[in-house]
Formats: C-alpha cells, structure tokens, sequence
C-alpha cells in the first residue's frame, strides 16, 4: 500500500531534498491529508506525527520529534546550521583573515545522508511504533581551524585548476582533519535512539556515509 504524507513548512532547501527523496521512495504527497495521511511539518507550529527542527528549537506537539544539528546544505546559506561554513568561504574567496574560536566544534551531516535517514524511518514497517525525541547530526567532531583548512585547500586546488598553476607541493598538501590533544567542549547529542531505531528499521545504524570534503567540494561547486 502506497504510503501517503502531507508537509507543513517553508520551501527552503530542506523542504525541497525531503520532498524529492520520499518522491522518488514512491511516496504519494497530497495537499489535503486524510485519517491514514502521516502529517510532517518541518519547524512549524503545526500538530503533526513527525516534526523536524533545526537544532535545539523545541517542539513537544509531535508523537516524534527529529532534531537536526550542524547541517551541511550545498545549495546555499540556511537556518539548519551552516552559515559558519559560508562565512569562512567568503573570507577564503575575498583573502580576509578568518575570526573564528578554533576550540569550536561541529558535528557536520550532510543534508543527502540525513534525508535519507529520514525516509528510511518513515517508510520502514517499524514508523507506527516510534516515539519520542530523535537526534540527527554527524558522528564525529570537526574543529574550525580544521573545517577552515579544508576549504582553504580544497578552494586553492579550484583556482590553481583554472590558472594552470599547480605544483607538486599544491597536488600533496593535504590536511589532516585528527588534532592531537584536543578537548572537545561540545557535547555530541545524543545519537542512541536514532541509531537504534535505524537498525530496527533494517539498516546499518547511523552512519553516514558522506564525507564532509565531498559535501565541502560539491558546496564550492554552487558557490563559485
């Protein structure tokens, strides 16, 4: 039986993934729901059975509720979490010192992985028997100054392409995103219940599968 959902939200670039994703997962998406309709509303005030909010916004009206943290959108700046990353572009691009506290952490996801996660639930035999509070983000911390090297090395491999002006130093250089010594002062959320619930679902768990440089090169890409 064809699963059928409505969703309630502004049509940023979240909406538009989501949407696309449960589209192509052969879900029917309707503008007027009905008693079997799974109603999802995306940051509103809305009664709905699956809300989905960007960071700690609260929201209790939902039988689930999925808090999404440190978001990485390719397509543009958003309130999901990664204007930090668009901020640093623009200081690399414009040659400007960046003003960050390198002790900062992120636990960046990419916006693919965490749709996916998402429609995996919704559509899985066990979504009637889920309940509560799940958070989304990635695994593993990511510093400033390391997501800052990143982009630096990953925006000057873009213009050494353009201007012929590679080395053999440019094509070698690559960071390492592992600091020794660091104290992370960011609790990670807690990733538990969306981990269990994932395997219940059929799955692996949570793990997503993207790296950040892959997000980072494809946000560049639409950002030049």
């Amino acid at each position: 039986m064809t699963i059928e959902v409505s969703i309630k939200g502004k049509k940023d670039f979240f909406y538009l993934a989501l949407e696309d994703r449960l589209i192509r997962a052969g879900v029917s998406i309707v503008d007027f729901p009905s008693h079997k309709t799974i109603k999802i509303g995306i940051d509103t005030d809305d009664d709905s059975d699956i809300m989905i909010l960007p960071g700690s916004t609260a929201n209790n009206r939902s039988r689930v509720t999925i808090s999404i943290y440190d978001l990485l959108i390719p397509s543009g700046k958003n309130k999901w979490g990664s204007n930090v990353i668009y901020e640093l572009l623009e200081c690399i691009k414009n040659d400007n010192p960046p003003s960050f506290n390198a002790e900062e952490a992120y636990y960046w996801v990419n916006i693919r992985d965490a749709v996916e996660a998402i429609v995996m639930l919704l559509v899985s035999d066990i979504f009637k028997d889920i309940n509560g509070h799940l958070h989304l983000c990635g695994r593993r911390a990511w510093f400033n100054d390391s997501l800052f090297e990143e982009l630096e090395m990953l925006w000057s491999r873009y213009t050494n392409s353009i201007n012929y002006s590679h080395t053999v130093e440019s094509l070698s250089k690559i960071p390492n995103p592992v600091k020794e010594n660091r104290i992370n002062n960011r609790v990670r959320p807690d990733l538990d219940l969306l981990n269990k619930m994932m395997l219940r679902a059929g799955g692996d768990g949570w793990h997503p599968p993207t790296p950040l440089r892959t997000g980072l090169m494809e946000l560049l890409a639409q950002n030049l």
